[in-house]
Parts: C-alpha cells; structure tokens; sequence
C-alpha cells in the first residue's frame, strides 16, 4: 500500500501533466485557426500552422515556395536546406540552431515533422528570407511583407503632404521600406504626371482630381479623405466683406484656373446669385503662391487661397505693414448652400498603380499615415519645421500656422462616400467632364480586406 506522501506526489505529478497535456492541445487547436499571408496573398497548409511554447511553427515548403525560395530535404541528415538568391539557410530537426548564411543562428524553437511536414519557426525563417512579420492576434493571422526598397510619395504644397514628412523622419513605415523619397508638385498638372509616371506609390491630391483619374481607367483607389475645406476669400484687413455677394463689382484673383479654389468659389458664387461674367472680375493666376505674393504687397485686394498659401499671405503683408484677413471660410458658405455640414470633403490620399496588388501595403500606409496626420495637428510647431525643410518656399511659421485653418483630418473614404458623392454632383453642375462624364463607381474607394 502507498503511503499518503507517495500518493500525494503521484497526484501531483498527475495533475502536472493533465496539465501540459491540456496546454499542448490549446496550442495545436489555436494553431488551426492561425491565417498565414506573404504580400497580402494567402498561404495554403496541408498541415496547419501551430503555437508551439508560444512561438508559431508553420510548415517550411509552403511558407519558402511561395517566397521564391526552394528547399532541399536531406532525409538522412534530418536537414532542410532553403535557397533564395545568394541566401542559404540550413536547419535540422531537433536542433536550436541553424547555418544562415554560413553563419551560425539560434532559433527560439527547433524544428518539428508533423504529419509529414517539417514545421519551423515563422519568424526566423521570414525575417531570413527578407519579409518583415506582422502579428494580428484580434483576427489570428501573421502577415509576411517584403519590404519596398523606396517607397515614393508626392503631394501638393498643402498640409495634405506635411504628415509626409513625419512619415519621412521616423520609423513608421519600418514595416513596408527601407526609404520614404517625397516629390512637391507645385501645380495640379504637375501632380497628375507624377501620378502617371509608374515610379509613385502613393499621392497627395484633390479628391475629384483622384475620381477623374480613376475614371479614366487609372488603376487607383481613394484611400481615405483628410482636408475638409482649407479655402478661404483673403482680403484687405477691415473690408466690407463678409459673404460673397459682398464681392460684387471687386477684382478677385484665382490660382489654377479649373483647379479646387476656382470650381468651388465658382459654384458657390453660383449658388448665391452671383453672375460670373458680370459681378465680379475674375483673374487667375499659376499658382496659390503668386495669388498670395499679389495679395500680399497690394497688387490684389482679394484672392481664394488654399492654406498655406492664405497664412504665407498674411504673415508677408505684416512684413510690408499691411493687414489682410480670412474674410470668409468657403466651407461655411458650402454648409449654407448644400444644407449639410460646414465641410467639403476636398484632398487625400490616393494609392497608385505600383501598389493596387499590395493591399497589406495599403493598409500599413493608411494607418502610418492617419497617425502621423494626428501628430501633426498636435505639434504644428514642429511639423511646421519638418515641412519647410521639404518645401521649397514655405517658412516653418506659416506651415505650423497653416494646420489651424486646414480642417486636416483623416476619415477613410469609404466612410463618407455619401458626402463624396454629393460634392463630386456639385461640381459635375459646373464642369459636366470634371469626374469624365460619371462618379466613380465602388472600386474607387479603398477598404481594408
């Protein structure tokens, strides 16, 4: 007969490994619900992936042939050898350790066969093939993304590309490049042949600019929007003007002939009863920065000006001893005459041809860049800084005053399609062929798989 001590034990040790028993089938019966994806495209497994002591074992021939790699099994030695251009990686069942390289590497687990199936640590074999792993534990899946040698943006002189800079300075994007390359395009055509080029991934643009493209079979998707109106009637501080009927009879200048200032200010004057070849006399001129430049030494007493350039305006007029002043906020009169909120959905961010089939790109951008738009409310001081340093032409002042009057904030697109739809109508009342004849169906608006 046992004595009670001896039970003791025995029961003890038998609830021990009741217990590892238990753990070892949560690990498996996890691992079958575990989603495996290399750039966005998923990973079929005969045997499914585990979690092994709390690391995710996948089986090696799946994971290395959808990389490009191939894989040698050396059923005598126990090896598997994974070759991918130069590289060379050598593991062996059982074993902590393995060749990368000729050099030797300690993994967190030895390799496993399973069914057949010699499983090994994810991470490890990714990270040494050269994918960055990501890890989403609310949807149970491990994303593996090659990473882009440069990633190229563009953008308009705008707050729209100030969180480009951001993005540019610190490590957000460590996930998807090695190097973020941002381009200023200082007109709106300019802006289109970046887009166009093939070298772009990502844009800075005005939304209806976007939907025209795409109507013209450009292979891009809205990503989100983030200006909501940054346009304002500039003038002479002290002027009678407080709406725009009051601009009857003045001499107003207009930067971009058919871009956003000009199409907005020309429906809503519409839409208030102004006659355009009559009650007031238009001028356009290049670009917001020379309507600003003729507003700002007295060569012009009113202008519509997109930020930065109304605040480069008025700070420069301070220096020449003048006054000028936001008269009029355009989003406001954009609520009056729609009847909907006091914001127009106006710029922002297009992903390009280069990326349409890298969605898990896509969503990393769109995350890096919401955070960083956040940032840059947030410090306008430095942003302004990070943002004179990449535009030529714009002080750091007046691109930190500038996300005050920008209205920047991120929505994805797919969120306000809606209000998209009805300001992208409003503008097709003016210039039938703004959109190329018809709205962008749902293919234009990006969503996150």
């Amino acid at each position: 007969m046992f004595s009670k001590r001896v039970l003791k034990i025995l029961a003890v040790f038998l609830a021990v490994v009741l217990l590892l028993t238990v753990s070892g089938k949560t690990d498996v019966a996890a691992g079958r619900e575990i989603a495996v994806r290399v750039d966005g495209r998923p990973v079929l497994f005969d045997v499914p992936p585990q979690i092994l002591r709390g690391r995710t074992m996948v089986p090696l021939r799946a994971i290395a042939e959808l990389t490009g790699a191939t894989v040698d099994w050396d059923e005598a030695r126990q090896t598997v050898t994974v070759s991918k251009g130069g590289g060379r990686i050598v593991l062996t069942v059982g074993a902590s350790t393995a060749n990368l390289n000729g050099v030797r590497a300690t993994l967190d687990s030895p390799p496993i066969i399973v069914g057949g199936r010699t499983l090994v640590p994810l991470r490890f074999i990714s990270e040494s093939l050269g994918y960055w792993v990501e890890w989403d534990g609310n949807a149970r899946r491990v994303s593996l993304i090659s990473r882009l040698e440069r990633l190229n943006l563009v953008g308009p002189i705008a707050p729209l590309t100030f969180p480009f800079f951001r993005l540019q300075e610190t490590i957000a994007l460590r996930s998807m490049t090695h190097h973020t390359q941002v381009s200023i395009a200082r007109t709106v055509d300019m802006l289109r042949a970046q887009a166009l080029s093939g070298e772009m991934h990502f844009a800075a643009m005005p939304t209806h600019v976007a939907a025209n493209l795409y109507n013209r079979g450009v292979n891009l998707k809205l990503v989100n929007v983030a200006v909501w109106g940054n346009l304002y009637i500039v003038g002479e501080g002290g002027a009678p003007v407080r709406s725009l009927e009051d601009l009857r009879g003045q001499r107003l200048v207009i930067p971009s002939r058919g871009d956003t200032p000009d199409l907005i200010f020309r429906f809503l004057a519409t839409q208030k009863g102004l006659d355009l070849t009559r009650d007031v006399r238009i001028e356009y001129v290049p670009s917001p920065m020379e309507a600003a430049a003729l507003l700002a030494t007295g060569r012009a007493r009113f202008a519509v000006l997109s930020e930065p350039a109304a605040t480069s305006a008025v700070l420069r007029a301070q220096q020449e001893g003048r006054t000028l002043e936001r008269l009029i906020a355009l989003r406001k009169v954009w609520g009056e005459v729609t009847g909907g909120p006091d914001r127009i959905p106006q710029a922002g961010i297009v992903a390009l041809p280069a990326v349409m089939d890298r969605n898990d790109l896509i969503r990393i951008f769109a995350e890096a860049y919401s955070e960083a738009t956040a940032w840059a409310v947030s410090n306008p001081d430095a942003s302004g800084v990070l943002a004179a340093r990449g535009i030529e032409g714009v002080s750091a002042p007046a691109a930190s005053l500038s996300l005050s009057f920008s209205e920047l904030r991120v929505v994805p697109a797919i969120e306000v399609r809606q209000e998209l739809e009805l300001y992208f109508r409003k503008l097709q009342e003016l210039a039938p062929d703004i959109l190329g004849g018809r709205l962008p169906d749902a293919g234009f608006y990006w969503q996150p798989e």
